[in-house]
């Protein structure tokens, strides 16, 4: 069952040298003292948690969501940004807040930053939704040098609007044109960084780990896909939901997010988080 209480309005504040720009809604519930930090995937931001923060902050939670630097509102540029330096925005906008251990979400490259920050830094969960894996997980370590910033584009969406209507069937058409003019640019680095592999050990991850996939994940050419995520939660013996129907960005915005959203809150519940 889910509780639902009130949440205040949305606040924005911005921390560090390289301002990174964190969007927080609030919970009024007495006893809260839970906090949930979402990273977002490539070319997006904090819009794109815009469902979860309500949901979570609903539900008890004290929801916030990041831009990392070069994306959003957050200041510096993609270029020239690994997937460290990523790591050490969601260290600034922790220290930030003035959180300790948050639970830490994040989707597709988000999920593999939020593995990253959780062994680096520590965490009290994190859920990684169709994130992208660790080299642990990864079948090759690609030596390649892209572009110092790429759009989706880029990366082999298509530029035919229909082809990706009907390769996201699951987003209705004006969420999908409010996810198109929402996409920015990525870094080439961090995209390097990711091909090449990036080391997270199971034995640096002791908090509760949840893991969920998307059915259609590979119906976009960057998607993770299903059996990767299952890879994922077997290495790191976790648990791992699959999300029936759902693509890779409809887990965040199309028909099946709120299903997404409740597995995530009742696994919480079920860890007493």
């Amino acid at each position: 069952m889910l509780t639902i209480v009130c949440y205040t309005t949305e606040m924005k504040n911005s921390f560090g040298k390289i301002p990174i720009s964190v969007t927080s809604l609030n919970t009024t519930s007495q006893d809260s003292f839970k906090h949930i930090l979402f990273i977002h995937m490539s070319w997006g931001g904090a819009w794109a948690f815009k469902n979860y923060l309500k949901f979570f902050a609903g539900n008890g939670y004290y929801a916030h969501a990041l831009d990392l630097r070069g994306h959003g509102s957050s200041g510096g540029s993609v270029e020239g940004t690994t997937m460290q330096n990523y790591v050490e925005d969601v260290r600034v906008a922790v220290e930030g807040l003035g959180i300790h251990n948050p639970i830490v979400i994040g989707h597709s490259m988000g999920g593999l930053v939020a593995l990253m920050y959780s062994a680096q830094y520590g965490s009290s969960a994190t859920v990684s939704l169709d994130g992208s894996p660790p080299i642990e997980i990864q079948e090759t370590s690609v030596e390649k040098v892209y572009p110092a910033s790429y759009t989706a584009a880029d990366a082999g969406m298509s530029k035919n609007p229909i082809k990706v209507m009907m390769a996201l069937r699951d987003i209705p058409f004006m969420q999908l044109m409010k996810m198109k003019f929402a996409l920015g640019v990525e870094s080439g680095i961090a995209r390097s960084d990711r091909k090449r592999g990036i080391s997270i050990s199971k034995e640096d991850l002791t908090q509760p780990l949840l893991f969920i996939g998307a059915e259609k994940g590979n119906s976009l050419s960057f998607g993770i896909g299903i059996e990767k995520v299952r890879k994922q939660a077997e290495y790191y013996d976790a648990p791992v939901y699959e999300i029936k129907g759902a693509t890779h960005p409809g887990l965040l915005f199309g028909k099946h997010w709120k299903q997404t959203a409740r597995s995530i809150l009742e696994w919480l519940r079920e860890n007493s988080l």
